[in-house]
């Protein structure tokens, strides 16, 4: 399994992501290893691939070589549209690798073609946020749906940053960069709480953020992401409390109706 969650900030943009690859043999797990998932190009742009890795290493080379040779520039849909285009071949051949192997080797077939991409980015000078699903078709996070959840483990991670962004964040408008950062963490610390299996610590936390005039990415550290952790262990103090409150007595409790 494998967990990556984006969130598009009025301030930056913040990428986190589980620490577990699988390997796996014929479709068979072998064994987990620690796994750096986000990387940054550039100083200026995080990306991170679920699926295969191999895949992913072809388009995040072809993301680097676009970045490095100034092709994404025009409006964001323009740099969709030329991701779309770089990434596309890579992904055609993939489909067409796993018609040729699924007589032989069935569903496994589909292990080196379904992936998923985040890409953050400064475009004409701001901050964004985009996916790219398996056939490569590319989106923005926009303020009415500001979050991402990819991955195997999108499944656990969806409800609950829904659930976040519900609570804490304004509708309509992006979060802050803390708030982000925040609802990062915790939504990807709950997802390998509750998972059977695939999804591990440490979560890796990576911002793209202004850096005095110009815009930066860096990977947070782990006393960077301290104050986050004691906001999510108040947050469940507080609910634990709320609940405490309203707690029924005996003579609250409603009595039956009466038999007619």
């Amino acid at each position: 399994m494998t967990l990556i969650v984006g969130v598009r900030c009025e301030d930056g943009v913040v990428i986190g992501a589980d620490s577990a690859a699988t390997l796996s043999a014929l479709g068979q797990p072998t064994v987990r290893q620690q796994y750096d998932k986000v990387e940054i190009i550039g100083d200026k742009v995080l990306v991170a691939v679920s699926g295969p890795v191999g895949l992913g290493q072809r388009l995040v080379g072809e993301l680097a070589n676009a970045w490095t040779n100034k092709k994404l520039t025009g409006e964001s849909w323009e740099v969709m549209t030329t991701l779309r285009r770089l990434f596309m071949p890579h992904l055609e051949d993939e489909f067409k690798a796993a018609q040729v192997a699924q007589p032989v080797v069935g569903a496994l077939a589909r292990e080196s073609v379904l992936s998923h991409t985040l890409a953050a980015m400064p475009v004409k000078k701001e901050p964004r946020l985009f996916q790219f699903d398996h056939q490569g078709a590319p989106e923005e996070a926009k303020e009415k749906l500001p979050f991402v959840c990819i991955g195997s483990g999108q499944y656990l991670a969806d409800p609950f940053m829904a659930f976040i962004a519900e609570l804490f964040w304004q509708k309509g408008k992006f979060p802050s960069l803390p708030d982000g950062v925040f609802a990062t963490v915790w939504t990807i610390e709950h997802a390998i709480s509750v998972a059977p299996g695939g999804i591990a610590s440490p979560v890796q936390v990576h911002i793209l953020a202004k850096d005095d005039s110009d815009w930066m990415a860096r990977r947070l550290e782990d006393g960077d992401l301290q104050e986050h952790y004691q906001a999510i262990a108040d947050a469940r103090s507080a609910l634990q409390r709320f609940r405490t409150g309203f707690e029924p007595g005996e003579q609250d409790v409603p009595l039956p109706p009466s038999p007619t």
